[in-house]
């Protein structure tokens, strides 16, 4: 099989499974690959076509960590429920049966599996829901929440505090830098 002709049927493949791929389509429904994050999902499909078909020795283990890196860095998300590793072990299935020249057998596998919508298209609608930020993670259950009171020195553009204790080795500049918000650097004195 050509590596043109190859491509394209392993393109299919890449199409079917990533469609059904829960972890990318929340990713893109929550807006984690920003606003154009259907078409990092478009490119992600012609990417992995490419990636498998134009190496010679693509392995799951190669798949998972670039689908491992592209999910992080493209959608700023982490699967840990080992999505990832079930989808390389898939696609590297199906490449090296089509590399075996089974390509009837590809066919009537992809045929048999439960229709999905096939929403990694161009022009698709895709329902963005929005995240809930009220919630707290479990590291933020351990922090305690500090309300700062705004000062009346904000008028000003830079205050000095002097520290409580005495003979303290740094002095705090508070300074404006946002309507409602106040940042305090530290500086040592020499």
């Amino acid at each position: 099989m050509s590596t043109n002709s190859l491509q394209s049927v392993f393109r299919v493949v890449v199409e079917n499974v990533l469609n059904r791929w829960t972890a990318l389509r929340l990713a893109v429904e929550h807006g984690m690959g920003g606003p154009l994050g259907l078409n990092t999902a478009i490119e992600l499909i012609d990417y992995v076509t490419s990636y498998c078909t134009e190496n010679k020795k693509v392995d799951s283990i190669d798949l998972r960590e670039v689908l491992e890196e592209i999910m992080d860095q493209e959608f700023e998300t982490i699967c840990e429920d080992d999505s990832i590793h079930e989808v390389s072990g898939i696609l590297i299935k199906y490449l090296q049966m089509l590399k075996e020249g089974k390509l009837e057998e590809v066919r009537a596998e992809i045929d048999q599996m439960v229709p999905c919508e096939m929403w990694i298209v161009s022009g698709s609608k895709i329902k963005y829901q929005r995240m809930d930020d009220s919630s707290e993670s479990d590291d933020d259950a351990d922090e305690e929440e500090m309300d700062v009171e705004p000062t009346e020195a904000q008028n000003t553009s830079s205050t000095e505090v002097n520290p409580s204790s005495f003979g303290s080795s740094t002095k705090f500049i508070e300074e404006n830098v946002d309507p409602g918000w106040t940042q305090v650097r530290g500086r040592r004195r020499r």
